[in-house]
């Protein structure tokens, strides 16, 4: 991540002087080399999110307790593609129609778009806007919106972790009891829709029997349980 310690300080100082040029300086510098495209997104398949997340439960597990991720991937069309081109929003549609997510199509898609590099994220799978609003306090929730006046993107933009898998901005913002950032996030186009499907959200009797398949993003699970423990997975349940 592109924070250091001397970071609140210097943020501090933005908002009584009024004075954000060097911020925007480094937003438009240091940031973006943090950010696929500049900060345009990349289309991911699931897949490749989900052998991330399977291969993340597993190294925490004894050798006789880990699950390989079943059923098969089919073939990455994305492979094919520039995705830094200009026809960008083109592939965007054409990949809707296939996975049946036209006009009355209700499909899950295979593919979700991601801005912050998958490399350069925290331990719980965070993006910068991610980062800052577990600190929750005035000066970091200024910073985000700061953030999304130049990458809108990242306003959707869900960890990438086995704990923490789908917390989304918006999310976060419900977590905090933050309404005014609730009420700008849903301005800006948070995804209302967005699901969590991290471990720590899961029921305690249901999270050894965790199981991840390639051919869908959502975890499977044991349909017994009691619900001690479960936090929910839309943002209507936070």
């Amino acid at each position: 991540m592109c924070f250091s310690h001397e970071s609140p300080a210097i943020f501090r100082y933005a908002i009584v002087s009024n004075d954000t040029s060097f911020i925007d300086a480094y937003l438009e510098t240091k940031v973006k080399d943090f950010l696929y495209n500049g900060g345009k997104g990349k289309l991911v398949t699931v897949t490749e999110l989900v052998k991330l997340r399977n291969k993340e439960r597993n190294e925490r597990l004894g050798a006789f307790s880990r699950k390989k991720g079943k059923g098969k991937s089919g073939p990455n069309v994305l492979d094919d593609f520039n995705q830094e081109g200009e026809n960008v929003g083109d592939l965007k549609k054409a990949l809707k129609l296939l996975d049946g997510g036209g006009k009355g199509g209700r499909n899950e898609s295979k593919y979700r778009e991601i801005s912050w590099k998958l490399e350069e994220r925290g331990s719980m799978g965070e993006t910068i806007i991610g980062c800052c609003l577990l600190h929750a306090s005035e000066i970091h929730n200024a910073l985000v919106l700061k953030i999304l006046d130049y990458y809108p993107k990242l306003l959707n933009d869900i960890h990438i972790s086995e704990d923490f898998y789908g917390l989304s901005p918006l999310h976060q913002a419900i977590i905090n009891t933050d309404c005014k950032l609730v009420y700008k996030f849903l301005k800006l186009g948070a995804d209302v829709n967005s699901r969590c499907y991290g471990a720590f959200f899961c029921a305690d009797d249901q999270k050894a029997s965790r199981t991840d398949s390639l051919e869908h993003e959502y975890v499977e699970l044991s349909l017994k349980t009691n619900y001690t423990g479960y936090g929910g997975k839309l943002n209507y349940d936070f």
